[in-house]
């Protein structure tokens, strides 16, 4: 039973039923006991310098020792702040095993004990605990028991030398364990992932088999090696969670019960390096919990009279962007009779865009597409209100999920919200194609969402939002779930998409809807999901086509019904995930964003306009796009390409 006790991670209540978001950072919590924030901030300039381990700052351990003797405090630390109460738990027994812990674990096992409780055995993610700002993961950094391993006469060496614990001897089918221990020890030492120096043996046949029992007989199977599964379960994790969600839960919810059963002595000294193992499952990424919205202006609908009362008592973002509306980010437009308010939104930072944020303004502007809102953070805005006209927010924290307060934002104002990725081209006005697309519906969809050539998926890239009641509480159901469960980027789409599910409505001069299939996101998908909202596909065919870049991308048919055309850049890829992904043209920005070429401007427009035309014919797929039911088209894992980690001091270690 011990491993699915954290189910209820997976079942919460109703996203709409709350007013805000979890206060993982801790940024709101009035406490009498702790200053979080400075505590946090601390913490976290003291991790980025790295001039010393983080249990011997002196302000950091002088706060944990106030309170680690008392399970009273801790307690209520915990209940106000759970990931800086574990935090802090670190940092003292980190403290106490450097100073009391050489020969024995007794000095410090009732702290390690309740670290343990706390990390595995609470309502705690694992990937909300590594991808945290609190520095937790560095705080893992506990080299110095192997040191204490050297020394005969300690506990330390009894326990890491123990054939058991070293799994001496063992196998699992042709693969012995002590081989896994060795790789692993030899990637550590060298600085990487461990993942490239035991690939062949965690996909080895026999592993593989195992895998396969524990996961379809949890509550039978028992690892002979156990210390050594639990490191094969950490690595396996340490990949699918960037490449395939829905496997990492099944991984995390085994993991969960397995770490919540070691012993803090067994996590942290243990020659299967488990403490370094966990630090390396979410990596590439790392949380910004701060949305710059507050959380009950996304979660609830805002009771006000107008939207003009309400710039008065919001946050900054929710009054700009209100402002926004009653501006030119906004317009009226009719359809099936019904006089509504839409805007195109885009979210767009980094250097490397920023440089085309002009070009693609004034490509909205010359389409008469004036209630183009731009979010961005202090640079984009500053290029932004630089173009005539533009509509332009700031918007300072870097977040993903930026995909959907936005439009959550705008349809809480009673707007209706076009949101676009920036590597798009607008061909014509979407604005007609969009009612007519609407009106051609005996139910008028609340959603409309883009959808891939060459599988049967959806891509977010293009997302209509219709303001409805039952699509505001969706997205805030979707919002919530991936606020409480960090991934990269992809996730976004893969819970979109895993949410909806796969019945799209037809149009009535239709046969039938386009053919979907949902993607995997979790084996339990909270109560939220599939609310019954009326939604449908975007053409992918042509009209909101795409480039070649992928085997499942492309356009058929005649490029002058084009209306978006997203030229899948892909960047997010080099950023956020852990594998070797070959994006087959960088320059399309230049293709179509690049107005100038050192000669007359309409020269250098026909140039641009030839260079756009070749572009389309070598990303042309035939004339019709065939009908598909491919599932969506994921990754193998002989494509990751994991880099190396930053020093942890292990390397210069030799076991005992």
């Amino acid at each position: 039973m011990i491993l699915w006790r954290h189910i209820g991670l997976f079942s919460s209540s109703l996203a709409f039923l709350k007013s805000d978001f979890t206060d993982w950072d801790c940024r709101r919590v009035d406490s009498k006991l702790v200053l979080w924030n400075t505590l946090r901030e601390v913490a976290v300039a003291e991790a980025d310098a790295a001039e010393s381990a983080l249990f011997t700052v002196p302000n950091l351990v002088s706060t944990a020792s106030d309170f680690e003797t008392s399970p009273e405090a801790i307690e209520t630390l915990f209940s106000e702040c759970p990931l800086g109460t574990i935090f802090l738990l670190e940092i003292a027994l980190g403290s106490c095993m450097l100073n009391r812990g050489q020969y024995s674990f007794e000095p410090c096992e009732a702290t390690g004990k309740r670290l343990m409780e706390f990390m595995f055995q609470r309502n705690v993610s694992i990937a909300v605990l590594l991808t945290t700002v609190w520095p937790i993961k560095q705080a893992f950094d506990m080299e110095f028991v192997y040191e204490f391993g050297t020394d005969t006469a300690s506990q330390w060496h009894t326990f890491q030398n123990d054939p058991f614990h070293k799994c001496a001897g063992m196998s699992a089918g042709s693969k012995e364990w002590e081989l896994l221990q060795d790789l692993i020890w030899t990637a550590v030492r060298s600085e990487h992932m461990v993942f490239a120096k035991v690939r062949d043996f965690i996909f080895h046949e026999d592993i593989q088999d195992l895998v396969t029992d524990q996961l379809e007989q949890p509550q039978s199977f028992v690892p002979e090696c156990f210390l050594g599964w639990v490191a094969t379960l950490l690595i396996k994790a340490s990949v699918t969670w960037h490449m395939e969600s829905f496997v990492y839960f099944s991984y995390e919810q085994v993991l969960k019960g397995y770490l919540a059963d070691l012993t803090f002595w067994e996590f942290f000294g243990s020659t299967w390096l488990l403490s370094v193992l966990l630090g390396q499952v979410c990596v590439m990424h790392r949380t910004i919990n701060e949305m710059d919205f507050w959380g009950s202006e996304l979660l609830k609908d805002p009771h006000i009279n107008s939207i003009g009362s309400l710039r008065l008592k919001a946050s900054p973002i929710f009054s700009a962007t209100a402002a926004a509306v009653l501006g030119e980010g906004a317009r009226a437009y009719r359809v099936n009779g019904e006089s509504r308010l839409l805007t195109y939104a885009v979210y767009v930072w980094g250097e490397a865009f920023l440089k085309w944020l002009p070009a693609y303004i004034k490509r909205f502007h010359s389409l008469a597409v004036y209630n183009l809102m731009v979010f961005g953070d202090t640079a984009t805005y500053q290029v932004c209100s630089a173009i005539q006209r533009a509509v332009c927010l700031q918007l300072d924290t870097k977040n993903s999920l930026h995909r959907y307060t936005i439009p959550l934002a705008l349809m809480n104002l009673g707007v209706d919200a076009f949101i676009l990725d920036f590597d798009i081209y607008p061909f014509q006005d979407p604005t007609p194609v969009l009612i007519s697309e609407l009106e051609s519906y005996s139910v008028m969809p609340e959603f409309l969402i883009s959808g891939s050539f060459g599988d049967a998926c959806i891509c977010n890239a293009l997302a209509f939002y219709r303001s409805t009641p039952s699509l505001r509480d969706f997205i805030r159901g979707l919002l919530d779930w991936l606020y409480e469960h960090p991934f990269p980027h992809a996730v976004s789409q893969r819970a979109l998409s895993a949410f909806l599910g796969e019945s799209p409505i037809k149009k009535r001069q239709s046969t039938g809807p386009f053919f979907v299939k949902a993607e995997r996101l979790a084996p339990w998908l909270p109560d939220r999901a599939r609310p019954g909202i009326a939604w449908a596909v975007l053409d992918p065919g042509v009209q909101f086509s795409s480039s070649a870049n992928l085997e499942t991308s492309g356009w058929a048919g005649d490029a002058e019904d084009i209306v978006i055309y997203h030229f899948f850049y892909g960047a997010w890829l080099d950023a956020e995930v852990a594998m070797a992904i070959d994006v087959k043209d960088r320059e399309m920005f230049d293709i179509f964003y690049n107005t100038s070429c050192g000669k007359e401007p309409q020269v250098c427009e026909d140039r641009r306009n030839q260079r756009i035309r070749k572009h389309l014919v070598a990303n042309r797929r035939g004339d019709v796009r065939n009908h598909t039911e491919r599932a969506c088209f994921s990754l193998p894992y002989s494509s990751v390409d994991l880099e190396p980690v930053p020093k942890t001091g292990l390397g210069k270690l030799s076991r005992a």
